[in-house]
């Protein structure tokens, strides 16, 4: 069975490595856990929206006997072999880093089966990011063993984890997971936060283009002026950036693709 969010795990096992002392009974907040077969009492962890969501989601198509994913059936009401849970990629992000790093990350939607073979999906966002919870230790003294120990404190902040660095084989794998020749390319750079298209004539093209340096797509010089410009005319006119109505002439040609930042 494949797990389309890795991450909650790996953010579960923050938590779990997260363990509290109970240093003074008195002044301990948590109840405590005398029993010797039980398992440390760690830090509480709220789990998000999307991870509920997405427990659901695997309660409706996950065969709890056989731990695998419901099949489609016939009209027989047998299971048709090779099917399953299937996730389909609909956007690549190439991300700069501030440290100039390069990562990608996907959004797409999986495929599946209920138990009645009925079909059920599931939008998935930004598989390959997880939240890592850093935590905060103070020297106290132990009343019990009568030594200086590290007690935990809470958790001091947390970062973003990005999974897949950017690279060709990386995002030839992304690539031939897409749903259909729609699929959309974005490069972004984490400083200023603003999303750049990237579209060519078609997604074999646009995966081949994808694969410039950063700058180049940043800034969209594979782009005539022409095309620019006529892009800059329609985004003003559809109020995607500042401007004056007034520039906008004529409509773009058909093959031109007016995308918030795709113009410089």
């Amino acid at each position: 069975m494949h797990d389309f969010y890795p991450g909650f795990k790996l953010e579960e096992a923050c938590f779990s490595k997260a363990i509290i002392k109970d240093m003074n009974e008195t002044k301990s907040r948590f109840k405590k856990k005398s029993d010797m077969g039980q398992e440390p009492m760690t830090w509480p962890r709220l789990k998000s929206t999307k991870e509920f969501s997405y427990e659901n989601f695997l309660e409706q198509v996950i065969n709890e006997k056989t731990g695998e994913f419901y099949s489609q059936k016939d009209e027989d009401n047998r299971a048709i072999k090779g099917t399953g849970a299937t996730y389909y990629i609909t956007d690549i992000c190439r991300l700069r880093r501030a440290d100039g790093s390069e990562f990608l990350y996907t959004k797409g939607r999986v495929d599946a089966y209920n138990s009645l073979g009925d079909p059920i999906n599931h939008s998935i966002s930004t598989p390959e990011i997880w939240t890592k919870t850093n935590f905060n230790y103070k020297t106290e003294f132990n009343d019990k063993t009568k030594q200086m120990e590290k007690v935990l404190q809470g958790p001091s902040g947390s970062e973003e984890i990005y999974t897949m660095p950017f690279n060709k084989e990386n995002l030839k794998e992304l690539y031939d997971s897409r749903q259909n020749e729609y699929l959309n390319f974005v490069v972004k750079d984490e400083q200023t936060g603003k999303p750049f298209q990237v579209k060519d004539v078609n997604s074999l093209k646009t995966f081949e283009l994808f694969q410039k340096p950063f700058e180049f797509l940043y800034n969209a010089e594979y782009l005539s002026p022409q095309v620019k410009a006529e892009l800059r005319q329609a985004a003003v006119a559809d109020g995607l950036i500042g401007g004056d109505v007034s520039d906008y002439n004529q409509p773009p040609p058909s093959s031109a693709t007016t995308a918030k930042n795709t113009y410089q």
